[in-house]
């Protein structure tokens, strides 16, 4: 196999990993169980500064292990019960006198969570001060949710990747960035199936926790009321599954997903309405492969152009491009209507912005799921958007290029401000 499928094969193997809960709060958690790791004993003070779009976005999302709440609860879990080996799984063993101690220490004055407003780095950043009766642990991660970039006990470092905040934040030179969507076409249609065949436990995951939802348990009712006038539609019934996924999850069902890109309602996005799709057109276990493998590249290289973190919400932004090449890819398209597909849905996205994680997350994930189906399937009818109107360019490359250079350089004050009011709804400034 050439160098480009093993490279893309590897990126596929990096991005898409399994997590317990939402990836905000459980990278707090993953942070605060890493320092608390290396110092060992009980924790008697916790001290934890992240980024500012973490610390905004994360208060109103459920937390496996626990009916509580934000991001205090959320570090206190990691730093006393928390498996740190175990990444972004590390509240997988949280008993109920987890929960009491960690809920009980949440209330104290000896746990901060502080935003760091100043830092114009934008991108995944996770610091933890744990201190006990055997002194003080100190922990690191960026980047992504589960990058452990420093560790050290009483100043004793045992890990130090000597991380710079702004360079290390900066993405520009992932690996993704080389390819194309044509490049991704090529490999999803012609890579042998053994490079990506563990996408099926993606859609196994993901479809095992949208099913909480589906059967009306999480208490919002959102998939359960779209699953309701779904009969006979293919994009409605993609939709109310997607919208499941999203829904379980954000409201902390003791369930794993598979992620993309360090998020896991962004791998819901890509996965679940690709398999519904699949499912309704009677495509094989090999066609839902290469469309998933595709829609994953797809949507990692978009979400590396808007940024791992950014004012964007890339379950819509990211996700849907996904979405809509393996669309098109499962309705028998060739490269030229993957992209028009792309290009049809990127005109109905562009701008989305994040406003946190919460179960109403499930709305935006379904809207992306119906968008994307339909620019597919428009592509599939020779229709696409004209050239160079708005945020459409010559080519879909193009479109996602100039949409991410937005969202990185245009957005960088809305992003400021929404995470201000949003943080200032929950918390004192």
């Amino acid at each position: 196999m050439n160098a480009a499928f093993e490279e893309l094969s590897a990126i596929l193997q990096a991005e898409i990993k399994p997590a317990l809960g939402c990836t905000g709060p459980i990278g707090i958690s993953y942070v605060a169980a890493e320092a608390r790791d290396a110092i060992g004993g009980t924790p008697k003070k916790i001290i934890v500064k992240a980024d500012k779009d973490l610390c905004a976005k994360n208060d109103d999302v459920g937390i496996p292990g626990t009916s509580v709440l934000g991001l205090k609860m959320a570090t206190a879990l990691g730093a006393f019960a928390g498996d740190a080996s175990a990444k972004l799984e590390v509240l997988k063993n949280v008993t109920p006198e987890d929960e009491r101690r960690a809920y009980e220490f949440s209330l104290t004055d000896n746990i901060i969570v502080e935003p760091d407003w100043e830092t114009e780095a934008i991108g995944v950043y996770m610091e933890a001060i744990v201190e006990t009766e055997n002194g003080t642990g100190h922990a690191i991660v960026a980047k992504t949710h589960s990058n452990l970039v420093f560790k050290e006990a009483n100043g004793k470092i045992i890990i130090d990747e000597h991380f710079e905040r702004c360079k290390s934040l900066d993405e520009t030179h992932d690996p993704i960035v080389k390819y194309e969507i044509k490049d991704f076409y090529q490999f999803a249609t012609k890579a042998p199936l053994e490079k990506f065949s563990f996408l099926q436990e993606a859609v196994r995951m993901n479809r095992t926790l949208a099913k909480p939802a589906l059967d009306g348990k999480t208490g919002a009712g959102f998939a359960v009321s779209m699953m309701k006038r779904s009969e006979g539609s293919l994009i409605r019934k993609a939709k109310a599954i997607t919208a499941a996924g999203s829904e379980a999850r954000m409201a902390g069902f003791d369930l794993p997903t598979m992620t993309c890109a360090t998020s896991g309602n962004v791998g819901i996005t890509v996965s679940l309405p690709l398999s519904s799709v699949a499912e309704d057109l009677g495509k094989s276990g090999e066609e839902l492969l290469r469309a998933l493998a595709l829609g994953y590249l797809v949507t990692v290289y978009t979400k590396n152009r808007i940024g791992r973190h950014s004012a964007m919400c890339a379950c819509v932004v990211a996700g849907s491009e996904g979405v809509a090449a393996g669309t098109a890819l499962l309705l028998g398209g060739d490269l030229k209507q993957v992209e028009m597909a792309i290009n049809n849905t990127i005109v109905n996205i562009f701008g989305v912005v994040c406003d946190g994680a919460r179960v109403a997350c499930a709305l935006k994930l379904a809207s992306a799921a119906g968008i994307a189906i339909e620019g597919a399937m428009m592509a599939m009818d020779g229709v696409v958007t004209p050239v160079d109107e708005g945020v459409r360019g010559k080519t879909a490359d193009d479109s996602i290029r100039f949409m991410g250079d937005f969202a990185k350089t245009g957005m960088i004050t809305t992003d400021l401000m929404l995470c201000k009011a949003l943080y200032a709804k929950h918390h004192e400034i």
